[in-house]
């Protein structure tokens, strides 16, 4: 039996077709495109017109693939940019009128808890990991074995759009400040579109490679690197760096400084970054 998992995220659109049984997930068909509808949100308030006619078209465009691979369930879910958005209810009906496909509106604690589901199915660790989910709108935390669960308003597109400096981004992640006891044991997995670009410009990867990615580890002297390597490379050239997205390029350098922040607050020297996010979340909890 195949099953669905679609993420309507503030930076892209994603979909992920799999078969389940005892020994994992079988991935059957995935596809992943920018559709940056949380652009201009901050200012505004409302997803652009542009944004959700992007969406739109690829809702309708992933409907007859759930026929072709035979979908028996799938969940749609809407994340950080379409619950804060005044117009986000007229997006999911609108989304359902013209794809028939329903989409949930997620809190941030239950997008937590499905990448923490995705996590913890798709990594083999001998310790329980704090698990955090830097996307494009939010970033959230979570760590089972401490019950602790939160979501904070930055991300990649977020930062990039209201221009964010250090203190800007540390003040949106103050509750994480003072912390690093807590999670000292715990080792750092990050999911999502930054902590994979991480891995993947750390092994120039020409093509995105999500074996290689997946439970890659990347220190933070590293990312540091890598920073100073974005920074002082101009857009144009960015885009065609390998193992970064060139959809992603103009909003990277922003993730890339959240993603360091964090680690400084919690004190942890390296990331482990997985794969196995939301998506797998969602389709182990059918």
């Amino acid at each position: 039996m195949s099953y669905a998992a679609i993420d309507v995220g503030s930076n892209s659109c994603r979909l992920l077709i799999a078969e389940k049984d005892d020994s994992g997930l079988r991935i059957l068909y995935k596809e992943i495109e920018t559709t940056r509808i949380g652009a201009g949100l901050s200012q505004t308030g409302q997803i652009s017109e542009e944004a959700a006619q992007r969406s739109w078209q690829w809702l309708e465009k992933i409907q007859p693939l759930l026929k072709a691979y035979d979908v028996k369930r799938y969940r749609a879910v809407a994340t950080s940019a379409v619950r804060e958005a005044a117009n986000g209810k007229m997006f999911v009906e609108e989304s359902v009128r013209r794809s028939q496909i329903p989409v949930d509106i997620i809190s941030g604690e239950e997008e937590a808890r499905l990448s923490y589901i995705g996590v913890e199915k798709g990594l083999q660790l001998d310790h329980s990991p704090l698990v955090v989910d830097l996307g494009g709108g939010s970033t959230e935390f979570i760590c089972n074995q401490q019950e602790f669960v939160i979501s904070l308003p930055v991300g990649a597109v977020r930062a990039t759009d209201m221009q964010m400096s250090v203190t800007d981004i540390a003040e949106r992640l103050r509750p994480v400040q003072g912390m690093q006891s807590r999670f000292m044991e715990y080792p750092l997995v990050m999911v999502g579109g930054t902590a994979s670009t991480l891995a993947s410009v750390k092994l120039g990867l020409e093509i995105y490679d999500s074996g290689k990615v997946h439970g890659h580890r990347v220190t933070r002297q590293e990312i540091a690197d890598i920073y100073q390597l974005l920074e002082r490379t101009p857009l144009a050239l960015r885009r065609r760096l390998p193992g970064l997205q060139p959809e992603r390029a103009d909003i990277i350098n922003a993730g890339v400084l959240v993603t360091m922040l964090i680690m400084d607050m919690l004190k942890k020297t390296e990331i482990i970054v997985s794969d196995s996010d939301l998506l797998q979340g969602i389709i182990w909890s059918f």
